[in-house]
């Protein structure tokens, strides 16, 4: 049994895990999932250490998206013993994701995503169904698309604070089919992970395909052999 921190990207909260969090409770795991207050990457980073505190015993930190940033600048504790990074952010240490996606194509979403005046990102549901659900079924897609809520663009700007993927074990979630991060841009990232494990699916792996999610997820708990394809 190991304990997981499950941690959103933009625009989402803990409701993404709610059938990943079902599932590896019912496998005997202990599970939680963090609301992010997505105002910038310090305050998101101090609610999944929160988190952390009250796990029993080390934990497995799951970031999807922008999450994977948080939890890199979360981690580097002792009480993490492997990262997951799902479609995510993982860079190296003073690296900053707004300016290197500049360097890959843009994948889909770039150009339905809005920035008001205050510096919040919106993603609109008909963006979202198309680009983080666009291999779900499309009922479960528009509701999940219904609950988007904005983020600090300065989420995005803020330059990685650390590279815990070099003294703790990792796993990054690769999706070929992803309109949100580009897999270009996610191949270049994952060479960082000591394990990859491609889904050819899209952004959004624990509602496209949960069981084999989960069975990933599994895997980690169970050892360094983790990981298995989709």
């Amino acid at each position: 049994m190991s304990a997981f921190v499950l941690v959103h990207g933009i625009c989402h909260g803990a409701w993404c895990w709610d059938a990943t969090a079902e599932e590896l409770r019912r496998r005997g795991h202990d599970v939680i999932a963090v609301d992010l207050p997505l105002t910038g990457l310090d305050a998101d980073a101090g609610v999944v250490q929160q988190a952390l505190d009250q796990v029993d015993g080390p934990a497995v930190l799951v970031g999807h998206s922008y999450g994977g940033l948080v939890i890199s600048t979360a981690a580097g504790r002792d009480d993490v013993e492997h990262l997951v990074y799902v479609a995510a952010v993982m860079l190296d240490e003073g690296d900053v994701f707004a300016t290197r996606m500049a360097e890959f194509p843009d994948a889909p979403i770039a150009e339905l995503v809005e920035l008001t005046e205050d510096g919040y990102l919106i993603v609109r549901p008909e963006a979202a169904v198309a680009c983080f659900y666009n291999e779900c079924e499309a009922s479960e897609a528009r509701e999940a698309a219904e609950r988007m809520r904005p983020t600090a663009f300065a989420c995005l700007g803020a330059a990685t604070a650390a590279e815990p993927w070099r003294t703790i074990p990792s796993t990054y979630v690769l999706c070929e089919r992803d309109l949100a991060i580009h897999p270009d841009l996610q191949h270049w990232m994952c060479t960082r992970a000591g394990t990859v494990v491609a889904f050819d699916t899209d952004h959004s792996p624990f509602m496209s395909t949960p069981d084999p999610f989960v069975d990933v997820l599994d895997d980690v708990a169970s050892g360094p052999s983790a990981g298995r394809g989709g």
